[in-house]
């Protein structure tokens, strides 16, 4: 079974697209790596939560995040989306 749900509508993905139990994390620039729980964030924050909310509340008070000019230089990433097939980087963050 796969582990992503085909997202036919363009839409961001979403937690309830995403079939893994773990949602892997990781941070480039200060070589940090997570691993969430999909329940877990499902029932704090509702299925349609989607990655790009998600990401942005995992990088609340990161000074790459908030710079002065406005500029997202975050290198936050989502591997498993990587591994289920789909991309996640900066071009798809509105």
């Amino acid at each position: 079974m796969s582990s992503i749900r085909k997202n036919t509508y363009g839409e961001p993905t979403t937690l309830r697209d995403y079939r893994g139990s773990v949602i892997t994390v990781e941070c480039r620039a200060y070589d940090r790596n997570a691993k969430l729980d999909r329940k877990m964030l499902v029932k704090q924050y509702g299925a349609s939560f989607t990655f790009l909310q998600l990401r942005r509340r995992l990088t609340l008070g990161c000074s790459r995040m908030n710079t002065d000019d406005g500029i997202d230089r975050c290198q936050t990433r989502f591997p498993c989306l990587l591994a289920a097939g789909l991309s996640f980087n900066k071009e798809d963050i509105p």
